[in-house]
Protein backbone atom coordinates (compact mmCIF):
# COMPACT_ATOMS: atom_id res chain seq x y z
CA UNK A 1 0.00 0.00 0.00
CA UNK A 2 3.03 2.37 0.27
CA UNK A 3 4.67 1.69 -2.94
CA UNK A 4 0.98 2.49 -4.17
CA UNK A 5 1.24 5.68 -2.21
CA UNK A 6 4.41 6.95 -2.90
CA UNK A 7 3.84 6.61 -6.46
CA UNK A 8 0.57 8.21 -6.49
CA UNK A 9 2.26 11.15 -5.39
CA UNK A 10 5.45 11.08 -7.45
CA UNK A 11 2.98 11.46 -10.71
CA UNK A 12 0.34 14.37 -8.90
CA UNK A 13 3.86 16.25 -8.58
CA UNK A 14 5.56 15.77 -11.61
CA UNK A 15 2.95 14.70 -14.13
CA UNK A 16 3.03 17.67 -16.86
CA UNK A 17 -0.47 18.43 -18.30
CA UNK A 18 -1.25 17.63 -21.79
CA UNK A 19 0.10 21.15 -23.39
CA UNK A 20 3.07 20.33 -21.46
CA UNK A 21 3.74 16.64 -22.57
CA UNK A 22 3.03 17.82 -26.76
CA UNK A 23 5.80 20.53 -25.68
CA UNK A 24 8.14 18.18 -24.45
CA UNK A 25 7.32 15.31 -26.93
CA UNK A 26 8.00 18.51 -29.78
CA UNK A 27 11.58 18.98 -28.49
CA UNK A 28 11.05 21.83 -26.43
CA UNK A 29 13.39 22.02 -23.93
CA UNK A 30 14.99 24.98 -21.91
CA UNK A 31 17.33 25.93 -24.20
CA UNK A 32 15.30 26.14 -27.52
CA UNK A 33 13.37 28.01 -24.96
CA UNK A 34 15.58 30.58 -24.33
CA UNK A 35 16.98 31.01 -27.88
CA UNK A 36 13.39 31.38 -29.39
CA UNK A 37 12.78 34.39 -26.42
CA UNK A 38 16.10 36.16 -28.08
CA UNK A 39 14.91 35.73 -31.47
CA UNK A 40 11.31 37.42 -30.55
CA UNK A 41 13.31 39.99 -28.14
CA UNK A 42 15.52 41.26 -31.63
CA UNK A 43 12.08 41.04 -33.97
CA UNK A 44 10.02 42.57 -31.18
CA UNK A 45 11.54 44.30 -28.71
CA UNK A 46 10.70 43.52 -24.71
CA UNK A 47 7.24 44.77 -24.18
CA UNK A 48 6.49 41.92 -27.09
CA UNK A 49 8.70 39.57 -25.40
CA UNK A 50 5.73 37.28 -23.19
CA UNK A 51 4.61 33.63 -22.83
CA UNK A 52 1.75 33.92 -25.07
CA UNK A 53 4.03 34.83 -28.25
CA UNK A 54 7.02 32.85 -27.34
CA UNK A 55 4.34 29.85 -27.20
CA UNK A 56 3.15 30.73 -30.82
CA UNK A 57 6.88 31.11 -31.84
CA UNK A 58 7.27 27.73 -30.68
CA UNK A 59 4.36 26.10 -31.42
CA UNK A 60 3.05 24.88 -28.59
CA UNK A 61 0.42 25.95 -25.49
CA UNK A 62 1.61 28.38 -23.17
CA UNK A 63 1.49 25.74 -20.65
CA UNK A 64 4.15 23.63 -22.20
CA UNK A 65 6.69 26.76 -21.34
CA UNK A 66 6.16 26.03 -17.65
CA UNK A 67 7.27 22.82 -17.61
CA UNK A 68 10.42 24.33 -18.24
CA UNK A 69 10.30 27.79 -16.21
CA UNK A 70 8.34 29.07 -13.31
CA UNK A 71 6.85 32.61 -14.86
CA UNK A 72 8.01 35.33 -17.16
CA UNK A 73 10.43 36.54 -14.85
CA UNK A 74 12.78 34.12 -14.32
CA UNK A 75 12.40 33.32 -18.84
CA UNK A 76 13.43 37.32 -18.47
CA UNK A 77 16.29 36.32 -16.38
CA UNK A 78 17.80 33.26 -18.64
CA UNK A 79 17.52 35.56 -21.37
CA UNK A 80 19.55 38.24 -19.92
CA UNK A 81 21.91 35.62 -18.93
CA UNK A 82 21.94 33.98 -22.52
CA UNK A 83 23.37 37.41 -23.75
CA UNK A 84 25.59 38.05 -21.20
CA UNK A 85 27.47 34.23 -22.27
CA UNK A 86 28.27 36.11 -25.53
CA UNK A 87 30.44 38.26 -23.45
CA UNK A 88 34.23 37.06 -23.40
CA UNK A 89 35.51 37.94 -19.96
CA UNK A 90 39.40 40.05 -19.60
CA UNK A 91 42.05 37.46 -18.86
CA UNK A 92 43.28 37.65 -15.33
CA UNK A 93 47.03 38.38 -16.24
CA UNK A 94 45.96 41.81 -18.10
CA UNK A 95 46.82 45.20 -16.10
CA UNK A 96 43.71 46.97 -14.04
CA UNK A 97 43.27 49.57 -16.53
CA UNK A 98 43.02 46.53 -19.83
CA UNK A 99 40.45 44.17 -17.88
CA UNK A 100 38.06 47.14 -17.78
CA UNK A 101 38.46 48.06 -20.80
CA UNK A 102 38.10 44.97 -21.72
CA UNK A 103 35.08 44.62 -20.18
CA UNK A 104 33.49 47.70 -21.38
CA UNK A 105 34.07 47.26 -24.96
CA UNK A 106 32.69 43.47 -24.98
CA UNK A 107 29.30 45.24 -22.67
CA UNK A 108 29.23 47.68 -25.33
CA UNK A 109 29.72 45.60 -28.20
CA UNK A 110 26.81 42.82 -27.19
CA UNK A 111 24.29 45.01 -25.33
CA UNK A 112 24.36 47.05 -29.21
CA UNK A 113 23.64 44.21 -30.82
CA UNK A 114 20.73 43.18 -28.56
CA UNK A 115 17.41 44.47 -28.85
CA UNK A 116 16.08 46.27 -25.69
CA UNK A 117 19.83 44.22 -23.82
CA UNK A 118 20.40 47.80 -21.98
CA UNK A 119 17.01 47.88 -20.51
CA UNK A 120 16.79 44.38 -19.60
CA UNK A 121 19.84 44.23 -17.97
CA UNK A 122 18.95 47.79 -16.20
CA UNK A 123 15.79 45.85 -14.84
CA UNK A 124 17.17 42.62 -13.69
CA UNK A 125 19.65 42.28 -11.08
CA UNK A 126 22.76 40.58 -12.25
CA UNK A 127 21.86 36.77 -11.23
CA UNK A 128 22.68 33.68 -13.59
CA UNK A 129 25.58 32.26 -13.88
CA UNK A 130 27.19 34.54 -16.41
CA UNK A 131 26.40 37.67 -15.48
CA UNK A 132 27.53 36.68 -11.79
CA UNK A 133 30.73 35.65 -13.35
CA UNK A 134 30.77 39.32 -15.41
CA UNK A 135 30.04 41.29 -12.19
CA UNK A 136 32.98 38.68 -10.34
CA UNK A 137 35.54 40.18 -13.16
CA UNK A 138 34.50 43.26 -12.45
CA UNK A 139 35.15 43.34 -8.89
CA UNK A 140 38.61 40.66 -8.88
CA UNK A 141 40.12 43.70 -11.65
CA UNK A 142 39.73 46.31 -8.25
CA UNK A 143 40.79 44.11 -6.10
CA UNK A 144 43.52 42.66 -7.63
CA UNK A 145 44.26 46.64 -7.97
CA UNK A 146 44.15 46.93 -4.31
CA UNK A 147 40.68 48.15 -3.46
CA UNK A 148 39.28 47.44 -0.17
CA UNK A 149 36.51 45.09 -0.38
CA UNK A 150 33.63 47.81 0.19
CA UNK A 151 35.08 49.85 -2.20
CA UNK A 152 35.77 47.42 -4.83
CA UNK A 153 32.07 46.23 -4.73
CA UNK A 154 30.91 50.22 -5.12
CA UNK A 155 33.23 50.48 -7.62
CA UNK A 156 32.06 47.54 -9.90
CA UNK A 157 28.59 48.73 -9.32
CA UNK A 158 29.32 52.32 -10.09
CA UNK A 159 31.31 51.35 -13.44
CA UNK A 160 28.27 48.79 -14.74
CA UNK A 161 25.96 51.51 -14.33
CA UNK A 162 28.23 54.20 -16.17
CA UNK A 163 28.24 51.25 -18.90
CA UNK A 164 24.80 50.58 -18.76
CA UNK A 165 23.61 54.30 -18.99
CA UNK A 166 26.04 54.88 -22.00
CA UNK A 167 25.21 51.83 -24.14
CA UNK A 168 21.61 52.57 -23.51
CA UNK A 169 20.93 55.82 -25.68
CA UNK A 170 23.00 54.27 -28.20
CA UNK A 171 21.19 50.90 -28.32
CA UNK A 172 17.92 53.15 -28.33
CA UNK A 173 18.77 54.80 -31.41
CA UNK A 174 20.22 51.65 -33.43
CA UNK A 175 16.67 50.07 -32.33
CA UNK A 176 14.40 52.66 -32.99
CA UNK A 177 11.38 51.63 -34.63
CA UNK A 178 11.32 55.32 -35.95
CA UNK A 179 12.98 55.84 -39.64
CA UNK A 180 13.52 59.97 -38.49
CA UNK A 181 14.98 59.05 -35.13
CA UNK A 182 18.32 60.78 -34.47
CA UNK A 183 21.15 60.95 -31.46
CA UNK A 184 20.68 63.78 -29.10
CA UNK A 185 23.65 65.27 -30.34
CA UNK A 186 22.80 65.46 -33.79
CA UNK A 187 19.30 66.77 -32.87
CA UNK A 188 21.21 69.58 -30.70
CA UNK A 189 23.18 69.70 -33.30
CA UNK A 190 20.39 70.83 -35.84
CA UNK A 191 18.62 72.99 -33.32
CA UNK A 192 21.51 75.50 -32.99
CA UNK A 193 22.30 75.78 -36.73
CA UNK A 194 18.32 76.56 -37.28
CA UNK A 195 18.71 79.25 -34.50
CA UNK A 196 21.60 80.91 -36.64
CA UNK A 197 22.65 84.61 -34.76
CA UNK A 198 20.09 83.36 -31.82
CA UNK A 199 22.41 80.44 -30.45
CA UNK A 200 23.73 83.62 -28.97
CA UNK A 201 22.04 82.78 -25.74
CA UNK A 202 23.68 79.61 -25.45
CA UNK A 203 27.82 81.01 -25.36
CA UNK A 204 29.08 77.12 -25.05
CA UNK A 205 27.38 76.09 -27.35
CA UNK A 206 27.67 78.48 -29.61
CA UNK A 207 29.37 77.19 -33.00
CA UNK A 208 29.61 73.70 -31.78
CA UNK A 209 26.57 72.29 -34.17
CA UNK A 210 28.74 70.63 -36.76
CA UNK A 211 30.53 68.75 -34.28
CA UNK A 212 27.71 67.95 -32.25
CA UNK A 213 26.19 66.72 -34.98
CA UNK A 214 29.05 64.70 -36.68
CA UNK A 215 29.91 63.02 -33.31
CA UNK A 216 29.62 59.11 -33.31
CA UNK A 217 28.13 57.06 -30.43
CA UNK A 218 31.59 55.30 -30.39
CA UNK A 219 33.99 58.49 -29.76
CA UNK A 220 31.57 59.64 -26.78
CA UNK A 221 31.89 56.26 -25.15
CA UNK A 222 35.82 56.24 -25.74
CA UNK A 223 35.80 59.63 -24.68
CA UNK A 224 33.81 58.76 -21.36
CA UNK A 225 35.55 55.54 -20.75
CA UNK A 226 38.73 57.73 -21.32
CA UNK A 227 37.74 59.73 -18.09
CA UNK A 228 35.91 57.16 -16.22
CA UNK A 229 39.08 55.23 -16.30
CA UNK A 230 41.82 57.63 -15.18
CA UNK A 231 39.51 58.73 -12.36
CA UNK A 232 39.83 55.11 -11.33
CA UNK A 233 43.70 54.97 -11.56
CA UNK A 234 44.16 57.92 -9.91
CA UNK A 235 41.93 56.42 -6.92
CA UNK A 236 44.04 53.38 -7.62
CA UNK A 237 47.36 55.51 -6.96
CA UNK A 238 45.40 56.90 -3.48
CA UNK A 239 44.92 53.05 -2.39
CA UNK A 240 49.10 52.90 -3.02
CA UNK A 241 49.23 55.45 0.14
CA UNK A 242 46.91 54.32 2.57
CA UNK A 243 46.87 57.56 4.49
CA UNK A 244 45.82 60.07 1.18
CA UNK A 245 43.11 57.28 0.19
CA UNK A 246 41.79 57.94 4.21
CA UNK A 247 41.58 61.44 3.30
CA UNK A 248 40.54 61.42 -0.22
CA UNK A 249 37.23 59.20 1.05
CA UNK A 250 36.67 61.17 3.90
CA UNK A 251 33.71 62.68 5.23
CA UNK A 252 30.96 64.12 3.26
CA UNK A 253 30.50 67.88 3.34
CA UNK A 254 28.89 69.46 6.08
CA UNK A 255 29.25 66.10 8.06
CA UNK A 256 30.63 66.80 11.68
CA UNK A 257 34.25 66.34 12.47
Amino acid sequence: MRKTIQTAGRKAARKPDEAASVGSRAGLDRDRLVNAAIDLLQEKGLDALSTRQLAERLGVKSPALYWHIRDKSELLGLVADAICARMALPASNRSFRERLEDIAWEYRRVLVAHRDAPRLFAELAPTGAHRMKLYDAAVGAFLDAGFAPPEAIAMATFYRNYLLGMVAEEARQSWSTHSNALRPTVVLGSELARLGDESSDYPNLRGAAELLAKIEPEALFRIGLKVLLDGMECRKAEFAQPGKAKRAGGKRPGAKR
